[in-house]
């Protein structure tokens, strides 16, 4: 016959019920999620500081490896909202004469990938200098993309570096070289196809960055020819307007008491100053400076991307504003050039964490540039 509860009963079977699952649920989901898997992590590189002057471009005051950067300053990055750091090396340090990885040089790099796994951060090894390949302007050099027998120096020298990380995650990438100027664009093509090859002997899988001549330009993307490899991103450089970004900057050389210029705002008659009269940056002069002229440079890369990218990275590895600029005028720089980049679908990189471009002051302060940035 059918069980049957009077009303007591059945509410009293009803509550020890209840306790029964309280304590048996949280037993199932604790074991349950113990026997599982953990998910794979993920590695995005989409928003990124630039680490300048410590392990490549060392001054007096800044000599190389130096302690002014630890892991502190990775933490602090990390607690901004970066996802990646960019590290300039000098590839020249970091080979010693008879070909071989000094690994004395390479010591801090490590101790950096370290400290950026331990606060959830990835990292782009950045080649920033290649023995015959410096972006330099006063010690410029562009033997290695016609010197034979260089390069393959060279590329000997990528193959032993990329075998030594080779057992890295994914949170690790390797670009091949910043800037180059070769005398020809086409030149760089054949470099980037070299140097990609020693890379993927011992690093099939890994993130590449390859770029375009002439310090990286938007003007020369269209003649790039990207190697057949899935796993490559195009990395660029954008600086525009240069009248602005770079204004008093002593190494382009524009002079100390030159006009300040704003942006947006209008460059006064720059024909009036000390600069002279065959510096480049005399084009600008009594020009308008606008965020639509920087979405209209992007806009010509997209449509040249969108032929030759086929759905791989483009990644806008240094930009910024020296701090010679006023805070309003960095704020808004920065704030265009990362809205044209991720109106694309463009990842980047903003130059830099404390030098003269910094996001951070001497004193451990956001800065304007910082505070221009999309991360919160």
């Amino acid at each position: 016959m059918p069980l049957s509860f009077s009303l007591p009963l059945t509410r009293s079977l009803h509550a020890s019920w209840l306790v029964l699952v309280a304590l048996i649920v949280p037993f199932m989901a604790q074991n349950t999620h113990a026997g599982a898997p953990k998910p794979a992590p993920t590695f995005t590189f989409k928003r990124g500081v630039n680490v300048s002057h410590w392990l490549s471009q060392n001054f007096d005051h800044r000599p190389y490896a130096a302690d002014w950067f630890d892991e502190e300053d990775v933490a602090w990055i990390a607690s901004q909202g970066f996802d990646h750091l960019r590290i300039p090396v000098d590839g020249r340090l970091w080979r010693k004469n008879d070909g071989s990885l000094d690994e004395e040089k390479i010591a801090p790099f490590v101790r950096a990938l370290a400290w950026a796994r331990g606060h959830g951060l990835n990292v782009i090894l950045d080649m920033h200098f290649l023995p015959g390949a410096s972006f330099d302007p006063t010690n410029q050099e562009n033997a290695v993309f016609t010197d034979t027998a260089l390069q393959e120096e060279v590329a000997a020298f990528w193959e032993k570096l990329a075998a030594r990380f080779k057992d890295e995650g994914d949170y690790l990438r390797f670009e091949i070289l910043n800037e180059p100027v070769a005398q020809q664009n086409a030149e760089l093509n054949p470099f980037n196809a070299r140097m990609l090859a020693a890379i993927r002997k011992t690093n099939p899988t890994r993130i590449v960055y390859l770029t375009s001549n002439r310090w990286s330009s938007f003007d020369t993307v269209t003649d790039v020819v990207l190697p057949d490899d899935p796993l490559i991103a195009l990395t660029l450089h954008f600086y525009e307007p240069f009248v602005f970004t770079h204004q008093r900057a002593s190494w382009v050389p524009l002079p100390p008491d030159m006009p300040l210029i704003k942006f947006p705002g209008r460059v006064p008659d720059l024909s009036k100053t000390k600069i002279p009269a065959d510096h480049f940056v005399q084009y600008s002069s009594n020009t308008e400076l606008t965020v639509d002229q920087i979405d209209e440079a992007f806009a010509k890369v997209a449509a040249w991307a969108d032929q030759h990218l086929k759905g791989r990275e483009l990644y806008i590895g240094e930009f910024g504003a020296y701090d010679v600029a006023d805070a309003d005028s960095r704020r808004n720089y920065v704030k265009a050039v990362t809205a044209a980049a991720e109106r694309h679908g463009w990842t980047w990189a903003v130059w830099d964490y404390q030098g003269g471009f910094a996001i951070r002051a001497p004193n451990g302060k956001p800065t304007a540039i910082l505070e221009g940035l999309p991360l919160k």
